[in-house]
């Protein structure tokens, strides 16, 4: 199964899921199982799309941003 597949087939569950969840708080029932498989499919689908990766350091470009404030003053 390609990767786009699979995190489609994630998402629907998720909304399913998300959905069940929903009618369960609506009828005040325990949805404990629920949360820990929502939990679960979440960190598939985290797993699955790549978090980019910055070209440029956060602390160089808050230095930069200090110095370029420093010249619009």
């Amino acid at each position: 199964m390609s990767t786009y597949n699979l995190m489609k087939k994630l998402y629907r569950e998720i909304d399913s899921l998300n959905e069940e969840i929903d009618m369960r708080i609506e009828k005040r029932l325990s949805y404990k199982v629920l949360a820990r498989r929502h939990k679960y499919l979440m960190e598939e689908l985290r797993s699955l799309d790549p978090q980019p990766v910055p070209i440029v350091s956060r602390g160089i470009m808050n230095r930069l941003a200090q110095y370029v404030s420093v010249f619009l003053l």
